[in-house]
């Protein structure tokens, strides 16, 4: 009872609609409220709402929405990551980008160290380890540095799959014609799909770069070829390419601030600054350029 009090105070202060007893799985959201503020009231996380929900946009979240909120026996992959479990219970929604940007890991590592065989499928109910530096090193033989061994992850885990391999001049080709860096442009849509053209987000977005579908149709008008295809590869890695080297020059060459507008979007992390979940993304993909060519 004293846990429930406590909880409907803090929610009445953010204008959320408390619609159950501690435990109960969903609220109606009230004006002026954001995922971050929910996510904090009921000990959750921002990417664990918009996978639970199917949030388009993070950063949008409208007054008199119910949300469903992860319950601490489905999810809470916050609490167990405050208590120090390696473990994690995937959701509907969950996805290994997802919960890699969420525990600050790679895809490449958690297939690495579950043995996953297809990193598309990810079965709800089932139970994943999050590697930790010393897993890692096990994994690789130990030795040397944690980014010297996630670097030697990720190299096996793209020279292990040809079709991944084949994707390389692809990417340095649209590199050098939209002047980003290769690896910059790599280790990007590594984290956003492992170079993978059959991700599907549930926001819709599409294939190795995760394209979303208003930002195909702006990229076909800015590039003046309504012919592009975000389920063709060297469509969607053009695009991706393309999207990066106009937030790069908008930002001033900011790596950063250019891969959190890429995620986030750019207006949103110039007004809001980056969320918790954006600036993992980014952090994890700065870490990881060294690993690609």
């Amino acid at each position: 009872m004293a846990a429930a009090g406590v909880l409907c105070s803090v929610a009445a202060v953010l204008g959320i609609t408390w619609s159950g007893p501690a435990g109960a799985t969903s609220v109606r959201v009230r004006a002026g409220v954001n995922l971050s503020q929910i996510a904090r009231t009921y000990g959750t996380s921002v990417p664990a709402l918009v996978a639970l929900n199917g949030i388009a946009d993070p950063n949008v979240v409208l007054a008199g929405a119910e949300l469903q909120i992860p319950t601490s026996g489905a999810t809470n992959s916050s609490a167990a990551a405050s208590s120090g479990s390696t473990r994690v219970l995937v959701v509907a929604g969950d996805s290994l980008w997802a919960i890699a940007a969420r525990y600050g890991t790679t895809v490449a590592s958690l297939v690495q160290v579950n043995g996953i065989a297809n990193p598309s499928l990810v079965a709800i109910g089932s139970h994943l380890s999050i590697p930790t530096p010393s897993s890692l090193g096990t994994a690789t033989g130990g030795g040397g540095s944690a980014s010297a061994r996630q670097g030697s992850t990720l190299r096996a885990a793209v020279v292990a799959h040809p079709t991944r391999l084949a994707m390389v001049p692809t990417f340095h080709r649209w590199a050098t014609a939209y002047g980003v860096p290769a690896s910059l442009l790599e280790a990007m849509c590594w984290w956003e799909s492992g170079w993978q053209m059959n991700v599907v987000s549930s926001t819709g977005a599409v294939g190795v770069g995760q394209l979303e579908p208003s930002t195909v149709r702006t990229l076909r008008v800015v590039l003046g070829d309504h012919t592009l295809s975000a389920t063709n590869l060297s469509d969607n890695i053009e695009m991706a390419a393309a999207y990066l080297h106009e937030l790069l020059a908008q930002t001033g060459g900011n790596q950063g601030l250019a891969l959190a507008g890429y995620y986030q979007g750019l207006v949103s992390v110039r007004h809001r600054g980056m969320m918790p979940s954006t600036a993992q993304y980014v952090h994890g993909i700065l870490a990881s350029v060294p690993s690609f060519s």
